[in-house]
């Protein structure tokens, strides 16, 4: 059965459409079938997308659609859908209408955090959409967050310290979301990628990308266990 994610958080730039190229070249690497709706209307993912067709390196496995409405996100899912294992949406980065479609058909949604108020305010909002959207329609779709454009120094920072606790401060409030133990840190090579060089995935193994792999291949790991066991809580 296709199983549908989606990287949600209601600010601009917080690192959705890396998270998603990043995730999908792994899981292709699995040998899993990916389809990449780009519900954005800056459309990163879209513009990445046609980067690589122009650099010959379109990567194996996986597609790239487009979808800015309701209905044309309905129909991606389930007409486009079916053909894939996965299918990872990258949702409008600033509050929408959307967003509760996107939501709705998710069995699970990530959201970016970096180390800033407002990216832990965005993740906030992100959470309480999920469990406001569980609650009306019964449903059960996961939350967990993932901290991203982390550097040495930058743990030094109060509000990197703080993202434990304002996670921790959701579960206590009986929201139903998790902090990921992986950590994507700033690298060079998660910006060059960017730029239509396919996936990470497909890069030669050089050291800063060989530690690059080791993180994402950990990331997709914790989000596959942390899916299928079902547990939530607080996790750094």
């Amino acid at each position: 059965m296709t199983r549908t994610y989606a990287a949600v958080s209601n600010k601009g730039g917080a690192g959705k459409t890396t998270l998603v190229t990043l995730l999908a070249g792994e899981y292709a690497l699995r040998g899993e079938r990916v389809l990449l709706i780009d519900a954005d209307n800056r459309q990163n993912l879209s513009g990445w997308w046609r980067l690589c067709a122009e650099k010959n390196s379109v990567p194996d496995h996986i597609e790239v659609t487009v979808a800015s409405t309701q209905r044309s996100i309905e129909q991606a899912i389930d007409n486009l859908g079916r053909a894939f294992d996965l299918v990872i949406i990258d949702a409008p980065g600033v509050d929408s209408s959307l967003l509760t479609t996107i939501i709705h058909c998710t069995d699970l949604v990530i959201s970016p955090i970096q180390p800033a108020i407002k990216e832990l305010e965005a993740a906030g909002q992100a959470v309480a959409a999920v469990n406001e959207i569980n609650d009306q329609f019964g449903l059960n779709i996961a939350h967990f967050n993932v901290r991203t454009r982390i550097s040495v120094p930058g743990r030094n920072l109060e509000a990197y310290r703080y993202i434990r606790p304002f996670v921790a401060g959701l579960v206590a409030a009986q929201y139903r979301t998790l902090l990921l133990d992986t950590e994507l840190f700033e690298r060079n090579i998660y910006r060059e990628i960017q730029n239509g060089l396919g996936t990470l995935q497909m890069q030669d193994l050089t050291d800063p990308v060989r530690k690059a792999r080791a993180e994402v291949q950990g990331l997709v790991e914790e989000i596959e266990q942390r899916r299928s066991s079902r547990t939530f809580g607080d996790a750094a």
